[in-house]
């Protein structure tokens, strides 16, 4: 088994800054070691099945290899003295990072015409993909709710198609495809509501996928997942947005990008739906403040509206909903490109 550190394909900028940023949360010494285990277990798993030595670690040409810890660390927040449910998050989320590469890196991806045909069933994409798309059932085996892990891939998955994609039209219809894929299991009146958003907006949210988190733990709350990703979803696009542009991952035209007041008019629409339900909750809080801190390149704008959020100025709130998670899986429509 591998458990140390690959300190060769890590390009930690400086373990004292992250050290520095980790002791501003409570228990953080407990929660890294737990974050760290989870890796080993996903070193181990690369290596294996033979992956590690194929494709290494670091997959990504785009961020550094020590910003997937402290996403994990992030994540990780809500899970506090859980050790067992933050290592399987931290497991989920280096495996999350590393298979989205296998989607979106034109560099990377084997067969982009059969992931295109395959867009409607997650699970015959990922058989597709050959050995690499192991790595995302592995991820479903981990977990009490594979249903969640396989959604959130789906979602992965028309990232990529959407990112690569350089005919403005079949953008378009992934898109709107994606909105299918996302709102499975969410509330039919939270969903309508998201349809109002710039679908480009709401599409940022295949990065942020909080339901591949809540399947590791004891329920699944789909719509306080959405929620969430509502929230998180501008954080997580603008972190990469310059470099996947420079490196021909994304390829909006002008006047097609997501635009940054429709942004914060998403992470109000979430914060509309954490009033009845999660203000009081500091974990939840405490994972956004750091994150505020922690992830880099967000605008002005954005950080100020997570501030508001945790001082609690949350906008008024919609009737409340609630969500009986349905844990079939069903085809999904998709459109003819």
């Amino acid at each position: 088994m591998i458990t140390s550190n690959i300190q060769a394909e890590q390009s930690f900028e400086s373990g004292s800054h992250l050290e520095t940023l980790y002791q501003t949360v409570p228990h953080w010494r407990e929660i890294l070691a737990a974050v760290k285990a989870g890796h080993a277990e996903f070193v181990d798993l690369l290596a294996d099945t033979g992956l590690l030595d194929r494709f290494g670690l670091a997959t990504s040409t785009v961020h550094h290899y020590d910003e997937v810890e402290v996403h994990a660390f992030i994540l990780a927040i809500v899970s506090a003295g859980r050790t067992d449910e933050i290592q399987a998050k931290s497991f989920l989320t280096y495996a999350s990072h590393w298979i989205d590469d296998f989607f979106d890196s034109p560099d990377k991806v084997r067969d982009p015409g059969q992931l295109l045909i395959d867009r409607g069933d997650i699970r015959r994409a990922l058989a597709n993909m050959g050995p690499v798309g192991q790595v995302g059932f592995a991820m479903a085996n981990r977990v009490r709710h594979p249903a969640a892990v396989y959604k959130s891939l789906h979602r992965m998955l028309y990232g990529g198609l959407v990112q690569r994609c350089l005919d403005y039209e079949t953008r378009r219809i992934l898109v709107d495809e994606y909105y299918t894929v996302a709102t499975r299991f969410v509330d039919a009146r939270l969903a309508a509501r998201i349809r109002r958003l710039q679908p480009q907006v709401y599409w940022t949210t295949n990065k942020t996928v909080q339901e591949l988190l809540y399947a590791a733990e004891t329920e699944v709350d789909f719509d306080r997942a959405e929620v969430w990703n509502l929230i998180y979803g501008p954080a997580l696009y603008y972190q990469d947005a310059d470099q996947e542009r420079a490196s021909g991952e994304l390829n909006f035209q002008d006047g097609e990008a997501p635009e940054l007041p429709a942004m914060l008019d998403m992470i109000r629409l979430g914060a509309r739906h954490l009033a009845p339900r999660s203000a009081g909750n500091r974990l939840n809080l405490l994972q956004l403040e750091f994150a505020a801190l922690a992830i880099p390149n967000l605008p002005a704008e954005v950080v100020s509206a997570y501030r508001e959020i945790c001082a609690g100025r949350l906008p008024a709130s919609p009737a409340r909903i609630t969500c009986e998670p349905d844990h079939e899986e069903a085809p999904q429509r998709t459109g003819s490109l």
